[in-house]
């Protein structure tokens, strides 16, 4: 069934018509985007096709300097969540001329010793007080249906070309990651923990980074879960030499609040100095099981620079309403011109079912006094069409802000655009450009 709020795209420009309902009668509830003016205007244009069936292109742009200096990433997936044919270039001047395209890792599936461990990073940024750009690491073991995650830090002092060996980020006792024998049991259920989204750069210097898929101490099916139901904070200082990382907050959650735990956490700095943690949830578990709450973000305040947490709570409108939200990414941002917060992710008007529906894409303002989103702000960036298939997907993108014109850029593959199920790999690589309303 189609959203109420379609997406049309004629000429490049995204055009958001008037709210309509095929069956009057529906009890769907009106969505705040339908009635709402917009923040922002859109555009939107098929950035890279697909490179062939059943493959999709995958985008990711960011600055990797303090200046105009870009990086776009490019690989090829046809495998869920493998990126192949993995390649890079570089711009000096914002995206008008690039270097020539690098090889790149080739798969983010790496053979060690006939395991197949997953490993990459994202989250690049760049610290004035390295002059390094810092990235987040994971390396991932799937035993089984079982996920074990674990986090490091690198560092790149060529904008990206080259990369120091990866540091782990520990919180408990355990041993070091052997090539050799990358499955042991030791190591597999000692420190695991999934990289968020992003690093918040608090102004006395410190990098604040959380990680999902945390050991959850309270939890005593905490070593049967497919992913572990905790997430901790770490805060890593430059020390004129190399990084000192340490953990801070640590929390958890039940599976009847999020099957699938604490994911993808998101943080960012409020205006009187407040840590704002944003996580995905699920409703479902990927053993399917079920959470008594529906799907929803969820989220929790510091107060002292991530070394604590509030409790883990329901992220709200800022007038007490609830929102749905699918198991998906989402992002924050502040704009460096309106000042303003803005969140960026997918929400639902009906319970969502797991990682689905992954549209709308909105982005909100966040009420910085309440740490909520304001329900008369959202806007929508993109929504599926017609033509497109009941599970296409407006997610996983990666987000900046241009140093120039001051846009938005995110860059999105629609994985599930094809009507056919089995085609969801046949998925383009799409820019969308967002102009924010001053």
């Amino acid at each position: 069934m189609l959203s109420r709020f379609a997406l049309f795209v004629s000429a490049g420009l995204l055009w958001l018509p008037p709210a309509w309902s095929a069956d009057s009668s529906s009890q769907v509830p009106i969505a705040p985007w339908e009635t709402n003016r917009p923040i922002a205007t859109v555009r939107a244009e098929r950035y890279r096709p697909h490179p062939r069936p059943r493959a999709a292109a995958m985008t990711a742009v960011t600055y990797v300097g303090p200046k105009l200096v870009r990086r776009e990433w490019r690989a090829t997936e046809s495998t869920d969540d493998v990126a192949d044919e993995q390649t890079a270039r570089w711009s000096a001047d914002n995206g008008r001329s690039w270097t020539d395209w690098v090889p790149q890792q080739p798969s983010s599936l790496v053979d060690y010793s006939g395991t197949k461990v997953w490993e990459g990073g994202w989250a690049d940024t760049h610290d004035p007080a390295s002059g390094r750009l810092v990235q987040a690491w994971l390396r991932q073991i799937q035993r089984d249906s079982f996920f074990h995650c674990f986090s490091y830090i690198r560092t790149s002092t060529d904008l990206g070309r080259t990369w120091s060996k990866p540091t782990p980020l520990r919180y408990e006792a355990g041993p070091e990651f052997d090539p050799q024998a990358p499955a042991s049991p030791a190591f597999l259920n000692r420190n695991e923990g999934y990289p968020g989204n992003n690093f918040a750069l608090l102004p006395d210097g410190t990098l604040v980074l959380a990680l999902a898929h945390a050991n959850a101490p309270g939890d005593p099916k905490n070593n049967q879960r497919p992913w572990r139901l905790g997430s901790v904070l770490f805060r890593g200082r430059w020390n004129g030499t190399t990084y000192d990382w340490k953990p801070g907050a640590r929390v958890e959650v039940s599976s009847e609040v999020s099957a699938r735990g604490l994911m993808e956490p998101e943080i960012a700095r409020l205006r009187d100095g407040r840590l704002l943690v944003v996580w995905r949830g699920s409703d479902t578990g990927w053993d399917g099981s079920k959470a008594v709450e529906p799907g929803r973000k969820w989220f929790s305040l510091s107060t002292d620079g991530g070394r604590t947490l509030g409790p883990v709570q329901a992220w709200r409108y800022a007038d007490g309403t609830p929102f749905y939200a699918s198991s998906a990414i989402h992002r924050m941002i502040r704009h460096s011109v309106t000042g303003r917060l803005y969140w960026l992710g997918n929400i639902s008007v009906t319970p969502p079912r797991g990682n689905h529906p992954r549209h709308p894409l909105v982005i909100a303002e966040v009420d910085e006094a309440t740490a909520a989103l304001q329900r008369e702000s959202v806007t929508v960036i993109a929504d599926r069409t017609a033509r497109q298939g009941p599970e296409v997907q407006f997610s996983n993108f990666s987000l900046l802000e241009d140093r120039e014109t001051h846009n938005l850029e995110l860059y999105l593959t629609t994985y599930g655009q094809e009507l056919d199920p089995k085609d969801w790999a046949t998925a383009d690589s799409w820019r969308y450009t967002v102009t924010l309303r001053p």
